[in-house]
């Protein structure tokens, strides 16, 4: 099946309907059409072949993954009809590879790339990007907090991190910094709310990750203690995020990443805590025009896969940082 010719140029887009709501398709829709660009929503339900062909696929599919991975037939028949279309059509520009994408869906996986990338050192669910549940977790402070859980799931050591969190959006070589509330400092013993405790008597603090770390969020979880509150926090460093940036677009051969990190109050170092596939880019600026862009330069200029994407970071992206404790700054991804 050729490509599609003339001047507009075709974007298959699957997204699930909260996806589609929470992204605003009307304003993407609008912006392709800007550039000569149409965008096709793609049925799942129905063959591929009659619905292209597609100069480039737009996805999120980690939900349908998701509930794959949960034994949905109805997603694992969608998806198996996805991966044929693209394994027929390697001409059609896929955002993102599902090689990359399949890396992100487990958790363990994620964060043995990142041991392996970065060397580096609160419970989660396994899978990630499945809906509400993957954001249900806990600062477990003893063992008889682990006989909460049921498993599988992921345990990392948790750090103390001011309550503050840096949320990367990435855009091929364009990402912004924005800066979310996060978690308060916990001490094993010590219970802020309710004084000075044993270890085993410490409770376990559940959290919701996606509510404590909402721009308005008012959680009392977010609240530092007083005395923290008068501890200087480590000044965020533009290039260690552009390091982050650079090394994990290499490592996954993804446009689209959304990458969680905190710094901690006390040594300084950075500890990447979550990496997601198509992320929300919620606050971020001109966000349609920035991602039409990197749509138009994949179209018309591809990456074949094996070649490093970071190769054409030698353009100087934005970095932009809302309620940033340093000023926005241009830095480059290469």
């Amino acid at each position: 099946m050729e490509q599609s010719t003339g001047k507009h140029k075709i974007v298959g887009y699957w997204f699930n309907e909260q996806k589609c709501q929470k992204f605003g398709v009307q304003d993407l829709t609008a912006a392709c059409k800007r550039r000569g660009i149409q965008l096709v929503k793609i049925d799942m339900n129905s063959h591929l072949e009659d619905q292209g062909p597609f100069d480039l696929i737009l996805h999120k599919v980690t939900a349908l993954y998701a509930q794959a991975l949960n034994n949905n037939q109805k997603a694992t028949n969608a998806l198996s009809m996805f991966e044929n279309y693209l394994k027929k059509h390697p001409e059609t520009f896929v955002m993102d590879p599902l090689p990359g994408v399949h890396k992100l869906l487990l958790r363990n996986q994620t964060y043995e790339l990142l041991r392996q990338h970065f060397k580096h050192d609160v419970c989660k669910p396994v899978t990630g990007g499945g809906g509400v549940e993957a954001h249900e977790m806990a600062v477990v402070f003893n063992e008889v907090g682990l006989s909460e859980f049921r498993l599988p799931c992921v345990a990392q050591s948790f750090i103390n991190h001011g309550a503050v969190l840096y949320k990367l959006f990435v855009l091929g070589p364009v990402w912004f910094v924005i800066v979310r509330p996060s978690l308060k400092n916990f001490y094993a013993g010590v219970d802020g709310c309710f004084g000075i405790n044993t270890l085993e008597e410490q409770e376990t603090v559940f959290f919701n990750s996606s509510s404590v770390s909402k721009a308005d969020s008012q959680s009392p979880l977010n609240q530092l203690d007083p005395d923290d509150m008068e501890d200087d926090l480590p000044k965020a460093d533009p290039a260690i995020f552009n390091r982050i940036v650079t090394s994990l677009r290499e490592a996954l051969n993804m446009d689209l990443l959304g990458i969680d990190v905190i710094i901690d109050s006390n040594t300084g170092k950075y500890g990447i805590i979550d990496v997601n596939a198509f992320p929300s880019y919620d606050s971020v600026p001109n966000l349609m025009e920035h991602l039409v862009d990197l749509l138009v330069m994949r179209m018309d200029h591809p990456t074949p896969e094996g070649i490093e994407q970071v190769a054409e970071s030698k353009k100087i992206p934005t970095f932009t940082s809302s309620d940033h404790p340093q000023e926005d700054s241009g830095v480059d991804t290469g």
